[in-house]
């Protein structure tokens, strides 16, 4: 190993080294209670180490969103590939949305709340990386849209990104139910899990093209 590629790989080490630390802090506390300092101490660096691979707490909090969001578009690329039709994708999709809030619930708060934080750091190349990874979450449904309506498995005269972001802002409205609807749902021992299932049956009807398909003459 050269020089020049043992200092590469020292520099990912150490930037690996910070996003952990950060990750860590960010999974157990508010975002407003972390400082930069705290995670400089978490990772046994000095401050100014810190703010020479991130310039701001912001950046941080992007990077470490970022990682969930790889994640997220990975297990919606598995989901989409297995299925045929465009309406079994989006329907998979949708499914595994609610997969990784269950399997990753940190990451899926730090996607959710990154929205809010996004205006501050938007010429921060972490804060851009992350909004190019929500485009491509939007693009893996929208794509299966799309094919959907080619194959007739869904409505014709739906707008594939429309659609796109309607289902996943009511696909997320029901994950991040208010505590007072939870609490119906206890009192009525109807469970979340049921709930969500009920969704996207709803969702998916919305979506399927149930109209005999036209045979040219």
């Amino acid at each position: 190993m050269s020089t020049l590629q043992r200092r590469e790989k020292e520099k990912e080490q150490r930037r690996n080294l910070i996003l952990d630390a950060a990750q860590t802090l960010f999974f157990s506390k508010h975002y407003d209670e972390i400082t930069i300092e705290e995670i400089a101490e978490k990772s046994q660096l000095a401050k100014g180490t810190v703010y020479l691979y991130f310039k701001s707490k912001e950046a941080l909090y992007s990077a470490v969103a970022l990682r969930g969001s790889r994640i997220m578009n990975s297990m919606f690329k598995d989901a989409a590939d297995k299925r045929q039709s465009g309406l079994n994708k989006s329907r998979a999709i949708g499914q595994t949305y609610y997969e990784f809030y269950k399997r990753h619930p940190q990451y899926f708060r730090m996607l959710v709340e990154a929205e809010k934080l996004l205006v501050a750091s938007s010429d921060d190349e972490n804060a851009a990386e992350l909004i190019k990874a929500g485009h491509e979450s939007l693009k893996i449904l929208s794509d299966a849209i799309v094919l959907g309506i080619k194959d007739s498995s869904i409505k014709p005269d739906l707008n594939p990104i429309q659609t796109s972001i309607f289902l996943i802002q009511a696909t997320r409205g029901m994950i991040l139910l208010p505590i007072g609807f939870e609490m119906i749902l206890k009192r009525s021992n109807a469970e979340k899990d049921a709930t969500f299932k009920f969704t996207l049956r709803a969702l998916g009807r919305l979506l399927e093209n149930t109209q005999p398909q036209k045979v040219e003459s």
